[in-house]
Parts: C-alpha cells; sequence; structure tokens
C-alpha cells in the first residue's frame, strides 16, 4: 500500500535468497557472538536473531523443530541456543542483540553504512567493555564517575551473571595493560633519549680529537 509502514527490507534479493542471506547472518552470529556486515543486513538479521533467542527460552519440541530449520549448522548450533544461550536470557525480557554503527566496512567504493551486530552480556560484549575503559578513564580523574556512566554500568550489569563482579574483573585488567602501556612509554622515552645523549657525547668526542 501506498505510503504504508515498511514491514522488513527486501535488500535487493528474491525471497529465498534474502531467506538465505539472513539465515546465514544468523549462523554466523551464534558461531561467532558479533559481526560486521552493512547496517540493512544488521537489522533484519536482528530480527531473526531475536526470533530464535525467543524460541530457545521457550524449548518445547515445536521450538527446536523451528530452530532446526534456520540454522545452517544445527547439529552445531542447537544445543549452543537451547543451553547457554537460553541460560544466559532467561530472565531477560528482551533487548537480547545490539547494533552499533561503525565506519563503512568497504571505504572505497559504495561506502554503505555499516554496523556490528552482537549478542548482548556475551564475551564480546562492545558496551560492557567500553564501559569497563570509561570507568577505568574517570576513577584516574578528578571529577569522578559521571552519572551516565553509572546509568550505563547500571545497563551492562543488570541482566548479565554476576555482572558486577565480572565488571570489575575487565577494569583491573584494562587498569593492567593501561598501566603496561605507560611503563612502555616511559622506558621508551629514556631508552630515545640516552640514545640521544650518546650521540651528542660522540659527536662533541669527533669534534675534541677532530
Amino acid at each position: 500500500m501506498a505510503g504504508g509502514a515498511l514491514k522488513y527490507r527486501h535488500l535487493s534479493r528474491s525471497s529465498s535468497h534474502r531467506q538465505a542471506l539472513l539465515r546465514n547472518l544468523v549462523t554466523s552470529l551464534f558461531t561467532h557472538e558479533s559481526i560486521k556486515t552493512t547496517w540493512p543486513k544488521a537489522k533484519e538479521a536482528q530480527r531473526l536473531a531475536e526470533k530464535l533467542i525467543t524460541l530457545g527460552k521457550k524449548n518445547t519440541s515445536a521450538t527446536r523443530q523451528r530452530a532446526q530449520q534456520i540454522f545452517y549448522y544445527p547439529l552445531t548450533h542447537l544445543n549452543n541456543l537451547f543451553t547457554t544461550i537460553r541460560a544466559r536470557y532467561l530472565h531477560r525480557p528482551g533487548g537480547y542483540t545490539r547494533v552499533l554503527r561503525i565506519e563503512p566496512l568497504n571505504k572505497h567504493h559504495d561506502q554503505a553504512p555499516s554496523a556490528i551486530l552482537e549478542l548482548v552480556d556475551g564475551p564480546k560484549d562492545m558496551r560492557f567493555h567500553m564501559t569497563a575503559k570509561t570507568l577505568v578513564r574517570e576513577r584516574a580523574s578528578d571529577e569522578g564517575i559521571r552519572e551516565l556512566t553509572a546509568k550505563n554500568v547500571q545497563k551492562v550489569t543488570r541482566y548479565r551473571e554476576g555482572g558486577m563482579e565480572e565488571l570489575e574483573k575487565e577494569v583491573r585488567r584494562m587498569e593492567k595493560i593501561a598501566g603496561d602501556e605507560e611503563a612502555r612509554e616511559v622506558s621508551l622515552f629514556f631508552v630515545s633519549r640516552l640514545a640521544v645523549l650518546g650521540w651528542e657525547m660522540w659527536c662533541a668526542g669527533c669534534w675534541v680529537f677532530g
């Protein structure tokens, strides 16, 4: 109908090709926990991934059969969906995936808008790691923790099992990395300074004895 709301994106493909593409994207998502693709593909794959996780939470013979029809490798992914993924999102009412905009993956051609599609509260949850990095920076500053950061902490730990403990562990890991990088920079500074002083002394010696 003219002017009606868009029910789904056709992605410039036939119906069968579109379904195959989305099945492939969702299978990759459950394999790697995070994938990069174009923004329209990520939004459509997100809808299918959310439906799959809802099927996993119901955990009936009918939902298992339906999930088996979607996955390209059901023997590999069915067990993961109905055990690990189901336990992770058992108490989360929705919002199992997240789409984050990134720079275009194909910068030299069409520069299509790109995105990262990821499973929330997983080992590759980007917002969780970004929040931990922000905490490291703000704890080291004089201003302290901002209100926005406190809200983000609540969001990323609310439904994650052992959320605050996991966040503190990630903060300590990043603090160690930051400390190692700072020590490396100081060491490189002194090494370069000693090299300059050695060169100056050598030049001075050449001038004296020349």
